[in-house]
């Protein structure tokens, strides 16, 4: 009857909605698995847009591979291989890489919040425009690494090697830097309010325009550098050498100075 075929028709469709929404949880391959169950797998190492929260990737070979825009929260990936991936736009909240090998990667936006880089290598990847903060980068292998444009307040850089890195109008208020070798990098407007840079190796380094107020500075060295317009109002400058620096223009009110008494 018409009343059946009706019935017939709308369970049907039904059927059909609930068809789609399932495929658009997760994406599928022809064969009917995931693109997750394929990477985790091992069967690829293109996963763009994957969701992989915790997924457990402790050494894992996946250079070269795409994981931009995927959900990586809370994820291991221990001393796992990602040199030159993609892994742009993907969020990467409290995911651990320590000791991992990310030479060449593309981190570009990525949200870091609780990121661990513990010794991780680094050098020449890209986190230009990353967002987040409180990332761990202690002793990692950071040259000539870009952090251009980069919002990490609270970051931890304790012992990095950071020869060559660009700092270019990154934020990085509050963050560690103790004894750090910044020797002639280019933090040119870097904002870095409240940081600690005590006995940090500034020498010839760019960083005009820079804001530095309320840091401390204690015994930094900052021997040729560029500090032309640059904030360094009430930060502790006790010990911290100037020679042969550019202090066009800085602001140095309230800042306890190397001679011991605080400027007007």
């Amino acid at each position: 009857s018409s009343d059946v075929c009706s019935s017939d028709l709308r369970s049907l469709m039904t059927a059909a909605l609930v068809l789609a929404a399932t495929l658009a949880v997760s994406p599928r391959s022809a064969a009917g698995a995931t693109l997750e169950d394929e990477f985790l797998g091992g069967a690829t190492k293109d996963c763009a847009g994957c969701d992989l929260t915790g997924a457990d990737l402790r050494r894992r070979e996946l250079a070269g591979a795409n994981l931009s825009g995927a959900k990586l929260e809370n994820a291991s990936l221990f001393s796992a291989d990602l040199r030159n991936a993609n892994l742009e736009g993907a969020d990467l909240s409290g995911a651990d890489f320590t000791t991992a090998d990310l030479r060449g990667a593309r981190l570009t936006g990525a949200k870091l919040i609780g990121t661990t880089f513990f010794r991780s290598l680094l050098d020449q990847a890209s986190l230009a425009g990353a967002t987040g903060e409180s990332v761990i980068f202690r002793r990692a292998a950071l040259q000539r690494v870009s952090l251009n444009d980069a919002k990490l307040p609270f970051s931890q850089f304790e012992g990095a090697r950071l020869g060559g890195a660009s700092f270019v109008n990154a934020q990085l208020t509050g963050s560690t830097f103790r004894e750090a070798n910044m020797r002639g990098l280019d933090l040119t407007g870097l904002q870095a309010q409240g940081a600690d840079m005590t006995e940090a190796n500034l020498g010839e380094a760019k960083l005009a325009g820079a804001n530095l107020a309320n840091s401390d500075l204690y015994g930094a060295i900052f021997t040729g550098a560029n500090l032309r317009g640059a904030n360094l109002s009430g930060s502790r400058l006790t010990r911290a050498n100037f020679r042969d620096a550019d202090l066009t223009d800085v602001d140095f009110s309230d800042a306890l100075m190397p001679d011991g008494n605080f400027h007007p």
